[in-house]
């Protein structure tokens, strides 16, 4: 088995030098945070009257409304990204110039435009034009803009990474250039991407907190807003449930990300499996 390091490993004045960096680190970072504690705790921030509203079943309905909408944004928003995407991976694949050079400025142009800007866009621009929508598809449609864009870009990396092989073998089958990147070409790249594509859901699912703005759409981080409006003591609260929701799932879904990744490594034999390991293990030399 062969190990390659990027850098140097530490000498003894490297390692004693960096462990006391990291207990200064955290020496700074736990009086940072005791003093947020402190003065949290002096405004009765942790007391249970600012808690005590989350008492009320009506309050989780409230917020398990708003982040059903988000989840549902980012779900639609997911969709048509990979569907608009594949599309724009071919165009950048294209052997036309024509079709190539306007696929890429769609592309660099989209994926280089802040979302918000484009959620702007989307909700002010588009309906003086005559296009009347729900908050819901300006933020679809923001989300889809901007995921696209990415998207088309990681499925070209992915297609071009396929060895050369595959699509001579495609061809010598008979298949065209289109039933080529449709039934050979496009499976291998969403597989090998999925897991740099879970990653962009995420960016999805936090990118739908900016339908905020737009006041109309009841999303997790408004619906704790409006508890806080009512509940003013409890906003703070409102706002920390919202951002451990937020959390939970980014978290989990970079779990699934890393497990396919390495899933997919272990299929390619770039990664021993778990009941390889003490053969890998046994092949490296002591000391």
């Amino acid at each position: 088995m062969t190990t390659v390091t990027l850098f140097d490993k530490p000498g003894p004045r490297a390692r004693k030098r960096h462990a006391v960096m990291e207990v200064l680190s955290l020496a700074v970072l736990g009086a940072a945070g005791f003093g947020v504690y402190r003065v949290l705790d002096s405004h009765g921030e942790f007391g249970a009257a600012a808690w005590q509203p989350f008492t009320q079943w009506g309050l989780w309905k409230l917020l398990a409304e708003g982040l059903g909408n988000n989840l549902r944004a980012a779900g639609v928003g997911m969709v048509l990204s990979l569907a608009f995407g594949a599309l724009l991976a071919v165009g950048l694949l294209a052997r036309r110039k024509a079709i190539r050079v306007p696929c890429r400025i769609i592309a660099d142009v989209f994926a280089s435009v802040p979302l918000l800007l484009l959620l702007y866009f989307t909700s002010l621009v588009l309906p003086s034009y005559g296009l009347k929508l729900s908050d819901f598809w300006f933020l679809v449609i923001a989300l889809t803009l901007y995921s696209s864009a990415v998207i088309g870009d990681l499925l070209r990396s992915g297609i071009l990474a396929i060895p050369n092989g595959q699509t001579e073998a495609a061809q010598a089958l008979g298949f065209s250039g289109l039933r080529t990147m449709q039934l050979v070409l496009l499976p291998q790249a969403l597989r090998s991407m999925s897991p740099a594509l879970i990653s962009q859901m995420v960016i999805l699912f936090k990118g739908t907190a900016l339908a905020y703005v737009l006041g109309g759409y009841l999303e997790l981080l408004r619906s704790a807003t409006v508890i806080g409006t009512y509940y003013s003591r409890s906003l703070l609260q409102a706002q920390i449930v919202a951002a451990v929701v937020f959390m939970i799932i980014n978290i989990a879904l970079g779990a699934v990300a890393v497990a396919i990744e390495r899933r997919e490594r272990r299929r390619q034999g770039t990664l021993p499996s778990p009941d390889q390991v003490p053969e890998v293990m046994a092949e490296v030399p002591a000391g």
